[in-house]
């Protein structure tokens, strides 16, 4: 379907005074949730607790369109109200949901009255302790110990696959070298072993003799650095190239429940 280009603008000015109408309905409603919040608090302070329930009834009914801070100042509020009327568990509960909301809340202990601060410091430990049983359940799964077949076969092998790449490649270079060494001292000490016993003067077996018995020596010297390399791998496997091992905990914007697991929290009040 083509628009004609006359038509193009007023559909522009339509649609930009459709999307600020909606905004400024959204900010409206904001407005209006703060607006109930602060004629709560108001009505509070002036002793009117029946509009203050009131107005309450009103809150809950759209508790999830309220922030944060306002939703705090609800159940504020609503425990403040359910204490005045006697309702000491609906109070305690009231307190939790706010916990929840900010587990670092505690009200002023000069304008609250002290039986008001006894149960919401009551409701506080029951709720920390409820957090810190939640967090012992929350366990790192307890890794298998795989047997590291890498580091025995090559050393530096399991220290490049656990992600320690400056100290494998330190293995894995003098274990080559020594194992190079042990197989060229080797071959050479065959050579030499041969070339002494098909000498034809005592001179030349002499001097074979020498060369033979340095090559000998020398495949155990690399023999012994390359056993040397392989237990020092080992040692490092166990005692400091550990397999990392993390616990990653989506903290952010978590709405922590009564019987669901969260996070422990040390809060001193």
């Amino acid at each position: 379907m083509k628009i004609h280009y006359k038509y193009f603008f007023p559909l522009i000015f339509i649609l930009v005074i459709g999307m600020s109408a909606g905004a400024a309905a959204a900010g409206g409603q904001e407005e209006s949730g703060s607006d109930l919040v602060r004629q709560l608090i108001d009505a509070y302070n002036r002793f009117d607790y029946q509009k203050s329930s009131e107005l309450l009834s009103i809150a809950f009914q759209h508790m999830d369109k309220f922030p944060p801070a306002d939703q705090k100042d609800i159940y504020q509020y609503a425990a403040f109200i359910a204490f005045q009327n006697g309702n000491s568990t609906l109070a305690e509960n009231h307190f939790w949901h706010l916990l929840e909301i900010d587990p670092t809340y505690t009200p002023d202990p000069v304008t609250t009255a002290p039986k008001l601060l006894t149960l919401f410091q009551k409701t506080k430990i029951e709720f920390l302790e409820d957090m810190n049983q939640r967090l012992q359940k929350i366990r790192v799964p307890e890794q298998k110990r795989d047997i590291p077949w890498r580091g025995i076969l090559l050393p530096g092998w399991e220290q490049w696959h656990r992600g320690y790449r400056s100290r494998a490649a330190v293995f894995i270079g003098a274990a080559a070298i020594s194992a190079g060494g042990f197989v060229y001292s080797a071959i050479q000490a065959h050579n030499k072993k041969s070339s002494y016993e098909e000498a034809a003067t005592p001179g030349a077996a002499a001097s074979f003799y020498d060369d033979y018995n340095q090559y000998y020596r020398q495949q155990y010297y690399f023999g012994y650095a390359f056993a040397a390399v392989w237990a020092l791998s080992q040692i490092d496997l166990s005692v400091w190239s550990h397999p990392d091992a993390t616990l990653r905990l989506q903290a952010a914007g978590a709405q922590y429940t009564r019987f669901s697991p969260g996070l422990s929290l040390k809060i001193k009040f």
